[in-house]
């Protein structure tokens, strides 16, 4: 009988650290990625051309190639602005040499982007920062496509 108290006692001390295991990742998650539908909303619901223009008549302001990122924008301060990319959140570092630029090439305020546009970072990746990468040109794409409910 009281060999059984054992295996009782066991049993539920694996049970109540499994509970607590999982109410930890929960809140991990919760807080990186909020409880709102926005904030698992990780990229746009289509492929949109990196640059959302016509690759004849493109602009000299913004760089050739792909660009380095392309997220929609959850939030910003002054030391940079955080992405919802395909592969999870990254924060983008921004300077005062960090151009933004939208689809014509034409010069941006910080202040004209919201939550949700679409952005397109061209910039150099910091290894020392733990693969930060710091924008040099930021160029916000037009959403081609409402998202799906």
């Amino acid at each position: 009988m009281a060999e059984n108290r054992w295996q009782i006692a066991i049993g539920a001390v694996v049970l109540l650290l499994m509970l607590f295991i999982g109410t930890f990742s929960l809140g991990v998650y919760i807080g990186r990625h909020g409880l709102s539908r926005e904030g698992l909303r990780y990229q746009p619901a289509q492929q949109v051309n990196p640059q959302g223009i016509d690759p004849a008549n493109h602009p000299p302001s913004i760089p050739q190639g792909e660009p380095d990122l392309i997220g929609r924008l959850r939030s910003g301060s002054q030391k940079g602005i955080e992405l919802a990319t395909r592969n999870g959140v990254r924060f983008v570092a921004i300077d005062e040499n960090t151009r933004l630029l939208n689809q014509q090439g034409e010069a941006l305020e910080r202040t004209d982007l919201r939550a949700g546009d679409i952005l397109a970072i061209y910039g150099e990746f910091n290894i020392n920062e733990g693969q930060q990468l710091l924008a040099n040109v930021i160029v916000r794409i037009p959403d081609q496509q409402p998202l799906q409910p």
